[in-house]
């Protein structure tokens, strides 16, 4: 009885923490409902202000839900499917606000940014973006989208070993996900979120 109650708590606060975190500063309304099934580890999350529609992150991993600081390890990517989730995941929730999510690479903020999490969302709820913070903060965004390429690269490596992609695609994951996170840096509160679908031809 006494798990079940830490369990709802714990599932409550993480509810509110992203609550927290998923507020706009564009204007525009946001409904997240999150969900958690304690038994199945399930989170099902559903976000309506873009029609961006329900995230789903499955127990022990698939590439839906985040990245390094969220609901999935990028080392847990093993196959081509999920990594083309995790380079849509790159681009990030654009119903979350200007930061579009940061749950999944708040450590790469943390450590590039160098400001508090609490300082952040000032700066974004007075409408600046994640390439407005860094050039305010004397950091050129480049190095910021660099930052999470990075943080993210080790699924795309662990594909190349073990042969489940080439080279040649490797790079062209590589230049999928800067596109993808030079976007969530760049975003400007209004442009639809592209859609990759996986390597072309």
């Amino acid at each position: 009885m006494k798990i079940r109650k830490t369990i709802a708590g714990l599932v409550l606060l993480s509810t509110f923490s992203l609550a927290a975190c998923g507020g706009t500063s564009t204007g525009a309304t946001s409904s997240t409902a999150v969900a958690t099934t304690a038994a199945s580890g399930t989170t099902a999350t559903d976000t309506s202000a873009d029609g961006s529609g329900t995230t789903t992150t499955a127990a022990g991993g698939g590439a839906r839900g985040g990245g390094p600081g969220g609901g999935v390890d990028v080392s847990s990517v093993s196959t081509e499917e999920q990594l083309v989730a995790l380079v849509q995941e790159a681009y990030g929730d654009g119903g979350l606000g200007l930061h579009r999510g940061h749950q999944p690479v708040e450590d790469v903020l943390d450590e590039v940014l160098s400001i508090s999490h609490d300082e952040l969302h000032v700066r974004m709820e007075a409408g600046q973006n994640l390439a407005a913070v860094a050039t305010d903060l004397g950091i050129d965004p480049q190095t910021l989208v660099d930052a999470l390429v990075e943080s993210w690269s080790p699924a795309i490596d662990t594909l190349l070993a073990a042969g489940t992609i080439t080279e040649a695609e490797a790079e062209q994951y590589r230049q999928a996900l800067e596109e993808a996170f030079t976007f969530r840096v760049t975003w400007d509160g209004e442009q639809a979120t592209p859609t990759f679908a996986g390597l072309s031809g």
